[in-house]
This record gives structure tokens, C-alpha cells and sequence, in this order.
């Protein structure tokens, strides 16, 4: 489990266009529909500093638009594939896993959206819920952490180890990930519990990027970004 840093780490984030006003953004880890529990929903709101203001889990797809909505979200991030494949992967599947292959990490990373059972119902919970919340004018994006985490931090161990079934190497890695997003993010009294915490949070840098600093971002296909490979975080 990831302790609480008794010290403030609030600083402005660099090199990234300032807004006039408070901006919201999220992230959202999505699980399939009949293991919400998995389901994590990160926001941050970045004025002076980028700082997580909401982290949460469990929540369906309703309880998600309003959480949204009351705060004032603009931009989210998903990691679930947002379409359905005309056989059995989409072109930007194939891409990534191509990017991926070359920059040291593994193409599993990447699953087929109708590989299995589980993965067709997480398609269609993101299929459904990128509707609603477009419906409800919030800007949605496809996004991808663990190659993003991979990508900002140039260490492919880092990508493998943080989800590995090891508790030493997990501990580990998962250690190594917060040190590094406490110096871009102020998370402050926030406990992030497990992996699916840390792609919710690493999904909703995306978002930031997205709408402060696009140039930082890889375009996979039309709506669907990662961190561009250039080692933001090391």
C-alpha cells in the first residue's frame, strides 16, 4: 500500500500552458460491469499546481456521470477499448502493440477488445459509458496506462512490475511510480491502494496533457492518445 508523504509536494508543473481558471480533468480505470469494485475514478484540478482532488472506487456508470458533472469535469480519460473491431483487433490495437514491441515493453500489454468474455464486457461498459458522458458534453479519450507509464518513464520494469504477482517486485515498482508522480502531481493525503488507482490517476495525466500540453502526447488513432515516448518522468 502506498503511505501518505508527510511533506508538501505542490509545485507548478513545467514547461505546460497555464489556464485562467481552475481546470478539472480525470482519469478513469474501467472494469468490466460485474466487478465494479476494480472501477477507480481519479480527478485533478490543476490552477496554480496539478494536484488530485478526488479518488474513488466502485462506481457504475451513473454514479460516474454525476461525480463528473458535480465537479465540473471536462476532459476523462478511459482505459477500456471505446470501439468494437470489424474482425478481431482495431488498427490502433495493432499500432500500439507495434510502438510497444519497440520501446522495450510487451505487446500483451494489449488486449483484443473481443479476446474474452471479459474483455467484451468491458467494451461495451466503455462503449456505454463514453456515450453518456459525451451526451452530457464531457469530452472523452481512449487512453492506455500502462503504456503511458512505460513511455513517461523509460523503464520497462517499472511497466511489468507493477502489476506483477510478486508482492516484493510489485511493492517495488509501485513505490518507485508514486516517488516519481509526487514530482508532477500533488497528491497530497490521497492512498493510492493498488494498480488500478495508479492507471486511473496516470489516465487522468492524460487528460491534463491533452488539454495543456497535446504536443506531449502520441495520437494512436482518432480519439485514443498515450504519453509520447519521450521519458517525461526520468
Amino acid at each position: 500500500m502506498w503511505q501518505k508523504d508527510p511533506g508538501n509536494s505542490r509545485s507548478p508543473a513545467k514547461n505546460i500552458r497555464k489556464t485562467k481558471s481552475a481546470l478539472r480533468i480525470a482519469g478513469i480505470d474501467l472494469s468490466g460491469p460485474k466487478n465494479l469494485r476494480n472501477t477507480s475514478v481519479a480527478v485533478l484540478e490543476y490552477g496554480h499546481t496539478l494536484a488530485l482532488l478526488k479518488l474513488q472506487k466502485g462506481l457504475n456508470d451513473n454514479q460516474i456521470l454525476e461525480l463528473l458533472k458535480k465537479l465540473k469535469v471536462k476532459v476523462v480519460s478511459i482505459d477500456a477499448p471505446l470501439s468494437l473491431p470489424s474482425e478481431v483487433w482495431r488498427p490502433e490495437d495493432i499500432y500500439l502493440r507495434e510502438v510497444l514491441k519497440n520501446r522495450g515493453g510487451s505487446p500483451r500489454y494489449v488486449m483484443a477488445p473481443t479476446a474474452t468474455f471479459q474483455m467484451r464486457s468491458l467494451t461495451e461498459r466503455g462503449i456505454k459509458l463514453k456515450n453518456l458522458l459525451e451526451m452530457n458534453r464531457i469530452k472523452v479519450l481512449e487512453t492506455h496506462p500502462r503504456a503511458s507509464l512505460l513511455f513517461l518513464t523509460k523503464d520497462a520494469d517499472l511497466a511489468q512490475n507493477y502489476k506483477n504477482k510478486d508482492r516484493k517486485k510489485r511493492k517495488r515498482a509501485r513505490d518507485r511510480i508514486l516517488e516519481l508522480l509526487r514530482k508532477h502531481i500533488d497528491i497530497g493525503n490521497f492512498v493510492l491502494r493498488d494498480d488500478h488507482d495508479i492507471d486511473a490517476l496516470i489516465c487522468a495525466y492524460v487528460s491534463f496533457l491533452a488539454s495543456c500540453s497535446p504536443e506531449k502526447l502520441l495520437q494512436i488513432n482518432e480519439g485514443f492518445y498515450v504519453v509520447a515516448p519521450e521519458g517525461t518522468f526520468s
